[in-house]
């Protein structure tokens, strides 16, 4: 076993012991683009500013890049009853991936 399969496996145990469950990414146009992946929820997004951190207003999308490897500003994640449009990628470490989005209705 490779150091690159362990950290998958590691990955995969975070994942499904932290993640808020399952959801679907779509492109700007609705075309889906990844369904049924591991997300974690964050609401009340932390961000850094000139003035420092301050809570946001936007939520914090989490997921494996193995499952979705990038998304797009205008893309959306569609999470239970609710929708989640991308802004900006904001943490990438190489195996999670961390969406700033604006929930919409």
């Amino acid at each position: 076993m490779t150091f690159a399969d362990l950290t998958d496996d590691m990955d995969a145990m975070i994942m499904s012991s932290l993640n808020d469950g399952l959801g679907d990414y779509f492109e700007f146009a609705g075309t889906p683009v990844a369904q049924g992946i591991e997300l974690m929820i964050d609401k009340n997004l932390q961000r850094a500013g000139p003035d420092g951190v301050f809570m946001s207003e936007a939520v914090g999308v989490t997921w494996r890049k193995q499952e979705l490897p990038g998304v797009i500003r205008g893309g959306f994640f569609v999470f239970g009853h609710r929708r989640y449009v991308v802004e900006e990628t904001i943490q990438d470490d190489g195996h999670m991936l961390t969406a700033a989005c604006m929930e919409a209705p």
